[in-house]
């Protein structure tokens, strides 16, 4: 079974987990998502075998880590399109197309996801040529000049343009154990200042 499967089970009986995740790299498997999504029969059958889980769970947990996870605010155009910027142009034009037939009003009878047409069709017009996607790239900001492909390996994708994904889970801003690791230095600074002072 797919490691974005259990992923998206897993947020949407946890949805606290969605900041975690946001930071990470896309898990293997992400494309099973897009499909249980765009309403592909035998994948939906398969995890909902597979999983022992009602087919309308399978769903919906496709759809809450594509909302969750894909289409933060701060993701780039291969995290949108499920992707990585190792993906081909026809793996890049497939994933386009399960997520356009996701917000599609046969699927989304409420049109709830219909903003989300916005953001597929500008992440697959930033990557569709060659000459598009090379200027895209070069606009991604890169770590010490090295290019944005070579900065993931083969199987990571990029949670966003951001360096949080860099910093450890415990030392993220605004994350409880990174607020309660700050306190505890300040107050041993603080602890140490008081019994050594500077002369």
């Amino acid at each position: 079974m797919a490691e974005a499967l259990k992923v998206a089970i897993d947020l949407l009986h946890m949805p606290s987990r969605v900041r975690l995740v946001r930071a990470e790299p896309l898990p293997a498997g992400t494309l099973t998502l897009l499909r249980i999504a765009a309403g592909e029969e035998a994948e939906i059958a398969d995890a909902a075998a597979t999983l022992d889980r009602p087919r309308q769970v399978i769903q919906d947990a496709a759809s809450f880590f594509i909302e969750q996870i894909l289409f933060t605010p701060n993701s780039d155009s291969y995290r949108v399109l499920g992707a990585a910027p190792q993906s081909t142009n026809s793996e890049l034009r497939r994933n386009m197309a399960l997520l356009l037939r996701w917000v599609h009003p046969d699927l989304d009878k409420h049109g709830s996801r219909a903003s989300f047409a916005t953001r597929v069709s500008q992440a697959w017009d930033d990557l569709k040529t060659t000459e598009r996607r090379e200027a895209y790239d070069a606009r991604l900001p890169s770590p010490k000049g090295k290019s944005r492909r070579s900065r993931f390996g083969k199987s990571a994708v990029p949670g966003n343009t951001s360096n949080r994904a860099a910093v450890p889970a415990g030392r993220r801003l605004g994350s409880r154990a990174g607020d309660e690791e700050g306190r505890w230095a300040g107050f041993f600074r603080r602890t140490l200042s008081f019994l050594f002072p500077r002369s």
